[in-house]
């Protein structure tokens, strides 16, 4: 019967990223837990697969990319998609195959992070998202494993992470859309727990309070359609309003159906990303393109020269520059 490395690493009392890690040679695992799994590795007889194989020469030429819930929207948000090619992209310059695994809910992305690192099939694992009290972060930096993050960080210490710059940006958006005489605005986002909508939120409120703006703030339970529909619904039942900065391309599509629907057309939106919009609403919302496409691209640089021990830098800001 085939051993495997999970049989080695409860024989040897470490985990299976331990093993995977001493087999690759790994300079910080200690020379004890080195000696230690080696020798069971000896006296089980075990015989490194084509993957373990690739890792005693340091990489296995693959990394792993977390997709989260928010991509069960994947097919009708540009953002995922472009993200996802500039990690290809940038993956196949840097001679890396990437492996996607999609998750419906915090728990998955949290088991996915845990068995892709413990599998010694990929060197590194980049997160597509980051919330409060992230789980799948404090899993990677107990084990040391190579992980980069799209999108900022709580706990930024000993972590790679490439992100625009939200709070200025949204600040920066309120400042552009805001008329004159205007004295109140809306903000419309998507998981308050996410890190991106805590930053456009505290640059949404920056701005408006150094403008002495009424405000108010609406948070979906994720970034759908269905939810940017039932948030504008909800809005227009409590109060009047013309301006609105919307946190994401589908919220703003299901916020805009609500809009046709009742024959509302005097807006003036600020939205996030690159959505594909009728004509009628070309001179009412202004798209600031976050470039997401550099976003992926970025984060599979970071990431690959941490791996190739290279690293110069701990995060990249992609400017975002409005019109």
């Amino acid at each position: 019967m085939k051993i495997t490395i999970k049989e080695i690493a409860e024989d040897a009392g470490v985990s299976v990223s331990t093993v995977s890690r001493v087999i690759s040679n790994n300079p910080k695992i200690s020379e004890a837990t080195k000696l230690r799994v080696r020798e069971v590795i000896e006296r089980l007889n075990y015989k490194p697969n084509i993957m373990a194989r690739g890792l005693v020469k340091r990489r296995t030429g693959i990394l792993g990319v977390i997709m989260p819930k928010e991509t069960t929207t994947l097919f009708t948000s540009p953002f995922f998609i472009e993200v996802m090619q500039g990690i290809s992209l940038k993956g196949k310059e840097r001679d890396y195959y990437i492996m996607y695994d999609f998750c419906k809910n915090e728990k998955e992305e949290y088991e996915g992070t845990r068995k892709l690192a413990e599998s010694g099939l990929v060197d590194g694992i980049c997160l597509m998202s980051t919330r409060k009290n992230d789980k799948s972060i404090q899993y990677l930096k107990e084990t040391n494993f190579p992980f980069v993050i799209i999108g900022e960080p709580e706990e930024k210490d000993g972590v790679l992470w490439v992100d625009n710059n939200n709070l200025k940006a949204t600040y920066d958006m309120v400042k552009k859309i805001i008329h004159e005489n205007s004295k109140k605005i809306v903000f419309v986002g998507g998981d308050k727990n996410l890190t991106v909508t805590i930053n456009r939120v505290a640059g949404f409120e920056k701005a408006c309070k150094e403008l002495k703006l009424d405000y108010s703030i609406y948070l979906g339970k994720d970034f759908s359609r269905g939810e940017g529909y039932r948030l504008a619904e909800k809005i227009f039942s409590e109060q009047k309003c013309e301006n609105f900065i919307i946190s994401d391309d589908n919220l703003l599509k299901g916020f805009l159906e609500y809009l046709e629907k009742s024959n509302i057309e005097n807006v003036n939106i600020g939205s996030f990303n690159k959505a594909n919009i009728k004509k009628v609403w070309k001179n009412k919302i202004f798209l600031l393109d976050i470039k997401p496409e550099k976003l992926g691209m970025e984060a599979v640089d970071l990431l690959a020269n941490c791996i190739q021990d290279k690293l110069e830098s701990c995060n990249k800001i992609v400017d975002i520059e409005l019109n």
